[in-house]
Order: C-alpha cells, then structure tokens, then sequence
C-alpha cells in the first residue's frame, strides 16, 4: 500500500470514531501537545509517586519489584 492509501485509509477510519477519548489521543499525536498517550488519571498517578518519592528517597524499590506490583494491581 503506497502513503496515499494508507492516509486515504485512515481519513476513513477517523471519520468512523465515535469516542471522544480516541479523537483526543489521535490530536494529540497530530498536534504534538503530548508527549505520552496516558491518560490524565495516570498522569496524576505517576505525579503522586513521584512527589510520595521526593519526599521519601528511601522507599525506591527494584525494578523487578516494581514489574511485580504493577502486574498484581493493574495486570499487566
């Protein structure tokens, strides 16, 4: 498929999407405003770790502890 079909391909895709939530995460993308495609819910997640982390340098676990408990609370 040449680069004409597959923008041809996904204009058709995209007028298909209903969800608010996808249109948003494909702008971003286009529009570059964000650098990641998390969620704001996550965001703040990462943002709360980070700021639990700063005040308490000592509580960092492993790497394989930190798979481990994303895993067992998110599975995945």
């Amino acid at each position: 498929m040449n680069i004409a079909e597959e923008k041809a391909r996904l204009k058709k895709e995209i007028d298909n999407i209903n969800d608010p939530a996808v249109l948003h995460r494909i702008s971003a993308l286009l529009s570059h405003d964000s650098g990641s495609l998390m969620t704001e819910e996550q965001l703040a997640i990462v943002r709360e770790e980070r700021e639990k982390y700063l005040k308490d340098p000592s509580s960092l676990i492993s790497l394989d502890d930190f798979k481990a408990n994303i895993e067992k609370k998110y599975g995945f």
